[in-house]
């Protein structure tokens, strides 16, 4: 990433927003690594806001759980170790296949819709060989799985999930084979969806689900370093 692409001054949306999406988006593509210490004086020359500004963006990011306020050092990209992914994982896999088997037996037409256009854009995405192109995709398939399952406080929940582990999917998606079994598994799980077979979409999901956690956990174990091997499945 380069440094002209910080600055935010000038642009028509809300300051701290715009300054949180460019923080955020260093951070989950490695320009900011787990442990980094996030100096004020060096972000606000950066992005070209006042601290207030930026300290409201650091806040909003504290929030989401990608920095951590650390005693006489400030803010620092949070560092998750492999218990804690472990923890993550369970509970992202707990909420996500209620909410895929959910989908399944309500099927409202309109998640459905929303479903069928995210999923028709993996070949695409896959096309790409962009991780980052690769892994708003799958985000956008997982919000819609957790919107279709209709429980708002759920959905909210794996957002929140979702970020904490932004950083790590991001680097899962840097193997060919990893994305295409990843990618084939979230078509079973939208086939499975769309044809109303709960158990199935609940079975996909965790099998997904699973996989992903046992590739986290190494990605975290090896010091955030890009995985390698043939049987690792993106998150």
């Amino acid at each position: 990433m380069q440094d002209a692409e910080f600055l935010v001054s000038g642009q028509a949306v809300t300051v701290r927003s715009l300054v949180a999406d460019k923080i955020r988006r260093a951070i989950v593509q490695g320009h900011y690594r787990p442990g980094h210490q996030l100096r004020e004086r060096e972000l606000c020359e950066l992005t070209g806001v006042s601290r207030p500004s930026l300290r409201e963006a650091l806040r909003q990011l504290e929030a989401e759980g990608l920095i951590t306020t650390v005693p006489h050092r400030g803010p620092v990209v949070a560092t998750l170790t492999v218990e804690q992914v472990d923890q993550i994982y369970t509970m992202r896999r707990l909420l996500e296949v209620f909410a895929a088997g959910e989908f399944a037996r309500l099927r409202p037409a309109k998640a459905l819709e929303d479903l069928c256009m995210v999923t028709n854009g993996l070949d695409k995405a896959e096309a790409s060989d962009d991780p980052a192109i690769m892994m708003s995709t799958g985000t956008a398939f997982y919000n819609a799985v957790a919107a279709g399952g209709g429980n708002a406080y759920i959905k909210d929940t794996l957002l929140i999930i979702h970020n904490r582990l932004s950083l790590i999917r991001y680097l899962s998606l840097h193997h060919p084979a990893r994305v295409k079994q990843s990618f084939k598994a979230i078509r079973a799980m939208c086939g499975a969806i769309i044809a109303g077979e709960q158990k199935r979409a609940e079975q996909l999901c965790t099998q997904h689900l699973e996989a992903a956690a046992v590739i986290a956990k190494t990605i975290v174990d090896t010091g955030y370093a890009v995985p390698r091997g043939e049987h690792s499945i993106a998150a």
